[in-house]
């Protein structure tokens, strides 16, 4: 079996035409169409139609590494895509945990405030409704010096007379806030 290895371009010699690569096909991302000025291979320069028969013979084994590397690179890519997702989604997660804590621990806190006033207001209203008896009202006008009247004064707005009454009628119980 005869082995050949290649050193050098083959040029073609006089009167041969170089062979014709094929067509890139419509819609495939590898190919590049050179009636618009792509390149047919990513990352090199076009090739030149007096080299084509050398550059023919490594075309293949080189697409079919690119092929493994780009398949490699897009499973790269998809992963670490799958990962940037899901690392996103546990930063959201714990923002929002963190965002429903602290609102958590504020209702609590206004919930224990709105209890404590409304026992400070029902406190207020107990001292209120005290403070309105005629036994307390008595007591505090004693302390203020006050003295009840022995004699009532009544002024008749119609005639403009005054009358006077005792404060006390004997036989009658006197009742505190009570004036015959």
């Amino acid at each position: 079996m005869n082995t050949t290895v290649s050193t050098g371009a083959r040029r073609p010699g006089p009167g041969t035409r170089a062979p014709r690569l094929p067509a890139p096909r419509r819609g495939d991302p590898r190919r590049g169409d050179p009636r618009r000025g792509e390149q047919r291979r990513p990352g090199r320069r076009p090739l030149d139609p007096g080299r084509a028969e050398a550059a023919a013979l490594p075309i293949r084994p080189a697409r079919l590494a690119s092929r493994g590397a780009r398949r490699h690179a897009s499973r790269t890519t998809f992963i670490l895509l799958v990962l940037a997702m899901l690392g996103c989604g546990l930063v959201c997660l714990l923002v929002i945990n963190t965002t429903l804590a602290a609102a958590s621990i504020q209702i609590s806190n206004l919930q224990r405030e709105n209890t404590q006033e409304s026992q400070q207001v029902q406190e207020l209203q107990q001292q209120v409704s005290a403070d309105r008896s005629a036994n307390s009202i008595e007591q505090r006008a004693l302390r203020l010096g006050l003295r009840p009247q022995q004699t009532l004064n009544f002024v008749n707005l119609r005639t403009g007379r005054r009358y006077t009454m005792p404060a006390r009628v004997p036989g009658v119980a006197a009742v505190p806030g009570y004036t015959p």
